[in-house]
């Protein structure tokens, strides 16, 4: 993938409108990789296989957290346009990955 040079415009906007591979995403991943890496083996610091491992572990960890997010993003009455821009597949891909989640899942009850 090609790195993106987006710069916030409009500082009303909340987060770009397409995926954005920058510093500050790859920052925010090698951070990442380094906390999981200690925790998962901490005297194999610079290991190609762990660094794999915990590669391999957050991309999982993204995947088994986005139905929720989708979900969140429809509650919140986003259309399956934007979601589908933000995710890089048709909406009709996002409908019929998400919708069954969103449909079926259990929100907690507002404490209020």
């Amino acid at each position: 993938m090609a790195v993106d040079t987006w710069q916030m415009k409009d500082p009303r906007r909340l987060h770009p409108d397409h995926v954005v591979i920058d510093s500050d995403s790859v920052e925010a991943i090698e951070e990442a990789i380094h906390l999981l890496e200690l925790n998962r083996s901490p005297l194999n610091q610079g290991d190609g296989a762990l660094r794999v491992h915990v590669l391999a572990t957050l991309i999982a960890q993204a995947e088994a957290l986005l139905p929720d997010a989708v979900a969140d993003a429809r509650d919140q009455d986003h259309p399956w346009a934007d979601i589908a821009a933000q995710l890089g597949v048709t909406v009709d891909t996002a409908r019929r990955r998400y919708s069954r989640h969103y449909r079926t899942r259990s929100v907690p009850l507002d404490p209020d």
